[in-house]
């Protein structure tokens, strides 16, 4: 079995046997969703390293302490919650026993203060102003008239946005939406690895004509190559045919990276959820956005949308694809705010008198 870990790990020959050992005899027995969860969270950490240039773990104290010292400083920027950060850094923990390395999450107590303060004020960060906000439609409408997509990479994030909304999309069912899972004929959606859907049946949502362009617009772009000013070939690994279909670009933008249909499954061939919210980041600020949109902010304002406009609490169950009525009851109270008894003597108490 291979190291279910990014190709970016530079393993050195000190800890390879100890991994692979772990890994064969002992990792394959643990439960898949136990085997998902350890592969992500390292999958996590490996990308974070290459993107900030760091070495990953060595036999170096200094050096892994300082790594997980940085990656903790980006976790407490993120939304993340502080349970997923700790989370995260058990697993890193873990690793780190399994490879004999030297283990500064136990070991260091400079790194342990560092850690207990970080995660301290980031629930106190988590619970401020600076709480994600809900994309509604109006602030959805702004994006779609600000931002005049003219890379591939722009019109691969305006058109996962946009599908999001529609949707009501987690972070971790936009990545695994495939080609094959759109329904254009009747503008919907299949999807198939919900959280809520226990039975693997999956949940149809709709998508907007508008967002179905968007993604046209997308793959006929990835499907071109601006080199030989021509079609791609349908051998061309950095073509869309099927599989996922918002996949990783190269540093500049402008290609996919080559992508094999054979390893969709592999955790490597899917974006992490860090890459998910960096391209919310991107949209809000070329859009001008000033308010703290996330990943999450999508559904959440697609749902306040909905009962704002009206919708009843089957219909925004329907639409989210939720088990009982209670989350989207409560985004429904949320909208509700505005039409209440207080808003409504404000509003009367503000008319013009004759």
């Amino acid at each position: 079995m291979k190291l279910p870990i990014a190709n970016a790990a530079s393993f050195t020959s000190e800890y390879r046997h100890a991994v692979n050992q772990y890994f064969n005899e002992i990792f394959t027995r643990l439960p898949k969703n136990t085997q998902r969860a350890y592969i992500s969270d390292f999958n996590e950490f490996v990308i974070f390293c290459k993107q900030s240039g760091l070495p990953g773990f060595t036999v170096s104290f200094e050096n892994n302490e300082n790594c997980v010292k940085r990656y903790v400083e980006m976790l407490c920027e993120s939304p993340l919650a502080y349970r997923t950060i700790k989370r995260r850094l058990s697993a890193l923990s873990k690793f780190l026993r399994i490879a004999k390395l030297p283990n500064p999450i136990i070991q260091s107590v400079y790194l342990k203060d560092f850690v207990r303060l970080s995660l301290a004020e980031n629930e106190k960060y988590q619970f401020s102003r600076h709480q994600a906000v809900p994309l509604t439609l109006d602030l959805l409408e702004q994006i779609n008239d600000r931002v005049i997509p003219d890379t591939l990479l722009e019109m691969r994030d305006l058109a996962m946005v946009n599908l999001m909304f529609d949707a009501l999309l987690r972070a971790d069912e936009i990545v695994r939406v495939c080609v094959e899972d759109l329904d254009k004929r009747n503008n919907a959606l299949l999807v198939l690895t919900s959280k809520t859907d226990q039975s693997g049946k999956g949940q149809y949502r709709y998508i907007s004509q508008a967002t179905l362009d968007m993604i046209d617009e997308y793959v006929n772009e990835a499907n071109y190559d601006k080199q030989h000013q021509c079609e791609r070939s349908m051998d061309d690994p950095r073509r869309i045919n099927k599989g996922i279909l918002f996949r990783r670009l190269s540093n500049k933008g402008h290609a996919l990276l080559p992508y094999d249909e054979a390893n969709q499954g592999k955790q490597a061939n899917k974006l992490e959820y860090s890459s998910i919210y960096r391209i919310w980041k991107r949209i809000a600020g070329h859009a001008q956005i000033k308010e703290n949109i996330t990943p999450h902010s999508g559904r959440v304002g697609a749902a306040v949308s909905l009962a704002e406009h009206g919708a009843t609490l089957p219909e925004m169950q329907l639409a989210g694809g939720w088990r009982s009525p209670e989350m989207p009851g409560h985004y429904g109270q949320q909208a509700s705010v505005s039409k209440g008894g207080m808003a409504k003597l404000i509003k009367n108490k503000n008319k013009p008198r004759r």
